[in-house]
């Protein structure tokens, strides 16, 4: 018996927000193809809002806009992960229509 591989291409799209040519605000959707469904899924990630522009709406703007995409994109679902400590982000997705569906486990590959 042995592992068979095979490469699935999938895509990513940026979304972003620029004030005086620099970028304020970004946020990743990757679109995901498994054999489980038709559909792809989407994957948010790396959402940023630069530290002094927080609570003035842009996440809730890029995160709308993203989510519409998902949903042109025809996304059966949409995943979005956040670490523990970021209180006002869940808060911000909840809000937005995500629910807290379980735990994200991770391990680090990158060299020291």
């Amino acid at each position: 018996m042995s592992i068979k591989k095979q490469k699935i291409s999938n895509e990513g799209i940026k979304f972003s927000i620029e004030k005086d040519d620099k970028e304020i605000v970004r946020a990743y959707l990757y679109l995901m193809k498994n054999d489980l469904h038709k559909q792809p899924f989407g994957l948010m990630e790396d959402v940023f809002i630069d530290k002094s522009l927080r609570g003035r709406g842009y996440g809730t703007k890029i995160v709308k806009k993203l989510i519409k995409e998902a949903k042109k994109q025809n996304c059966y679902k949409l995943i979005a992960t956040s670490r523990y400590t970021r209180d006002k982000v869940h808060k911000l997705y909840k809000k937005l229509g995500f629910q807290d569906w379980g735990k994200e486990f991770r391990i680090n590959l990158e060299k020291e």
